[in-house]
């Protein structure tokens, strides 16, 4: 090798040290110093979305933990069958029929538009511990809905 340099002229060695020179600095640049830039935006831009998932997760930790020690309330007191009727009646609903069962639940019938019923069985489970065992859902007029449900009250 250094007999093959020895016997180019001044002018080829300076040639090829200079083309050494910017092969060397080609493999630098896009072999190294490009493949690294692109790593560093890509981590960049991925530590920003883990940054925004860890604030929308840590908003949902807190919202659990403040549902958490908020105390339930205890349920309402009365006869089963009468707070189906009240809370039926505030939420807009027609009683069709209501009866107590031989094992102390509820068998009521209902109506009412179909943006009332679910929020109702709803409240009666969130405030009054008023379970429904049975449900059935029937489409009634335009927009309204038939419910026939066996409610029971907390502990059973």
């Amino acid at each position: 090798m250094v007999d093959w340099w020895t016997t180019r002229s001044r002018r080829e060695q300076i040639m090829l040290g200079v083309m050494a020179a910017l092969l060397l600095g080609f493999l630098l640049w896009f072999g190294v110093a490009a493949p690294l830039r692109t790593a560093a935006k890509d981590a960049s831009a991925h530590l920003t979305r883990a940054l925004g998932d860890e604030a929308v997760v840590d908003a949902a930790v807190a919202e659990i933990a403040r549902l958490g020690e908020a105390a339930p309330s205890p349920p309402s007191a009365g006869p089963l069958d009468q707070l189906v009727t009240d809370t039926a009646a505030e939420a807009g609903l027609k009683i069709i029929r209501i009866e107590a069962t031989a094992d102390g639940a509820v068998q009521a019938v209902v109506s009412g538009p179909s943006t009332q019923v679910l929020p109702w069985i709803a409240k009666l489970q969130s405030e009054h511990a008023i379970a429904a065992r049975h449900l059935t859902l029937l489409k009634g007029d335009v927009g309204q809905l038939d419910v026939d449900a066996t409610f029971v009250g907390p502990g059973r």
